[in-house]
């Protein structure tokens, strides 16, 4: 038997729970980028910016299995689909590169827009409004906050991006309460 799209999306929702706990693993990352701001010199900071985000999703993965998640949904399509979504984020490691050698101030407001704008595609493969907060919430707020306030811009951002997660992942929790109602 062949299933509609519509049933392929209601498996991945509830296989992977909207993929939530990356969106926790992605808060808990953008915390500590916070804090190593007040820990570390401003030069580590930076590195800590660039190669820190390749632990939001191992981390995502490891908080899924403790929950029971299954975000390796492999027999449904649309779980490959959200890997392939999720790829070119490995694409713009250069361009962070790039900025942390010409404009190392503007690396929080680069990766804010460019890893907010990536949730786009989720808000139609999860059926789901709260992936358009995170997308507007992640990219308003690395806007405003890193082009406007570069000076406190490895607070602000990533503080800012940290609760939109945070706030995402509670959006997330009550659209899935309702889908099992």
């Amino acid at each position: 038997m062949s299933k509609t799209l519509d049933n392929l999306q209601q498996e991945i929702i509830f296989e992977a729970k909207k993929g939530f706990p990356i969106l926790l693993s992605g808060s808990v990352v953008f915390i500590i980028f916070m804090l190593m701001y007040f820990v570390f010199p401003i030069e580590i900071v930076h590195l800590i910016w660039i190669f820190g985000l390749g632990v939001i999703f191992p981390l995502g993965f490891f908080i899924s299995k403790i929950l029971g998640v299954n975000l390796n949904a492999t027999n449904n399509p649309l779980g490959t689909l959200g890997g392939i979504v999720a790829a070119p984020q490995a694409f713009y490691i250069p361009v962070f590169i790039i900025v942390y050698m010409n404009i190392p101030e503007y690396l929080p407001f680069t990766i804010g827009l460019l890893a907010g704008s990536h949730f786009l595609p989720y808000i139609w493969i999860y059926k789901s409004k709260a992936y358009l907060f995170v997308t507007l919430g992640t990219c308003f707020s690395a806007l405003i906050l890193g082009s406007f306030f570069v000076e406190h811009a490895y607070t602000l951002v990533p503080l800012a991006i940290s609760i939109v997660y945070g706030i995402g992942v509670l959006l997330i929790k009550r659209e899935l309460k309702v889908n099992l109602v």
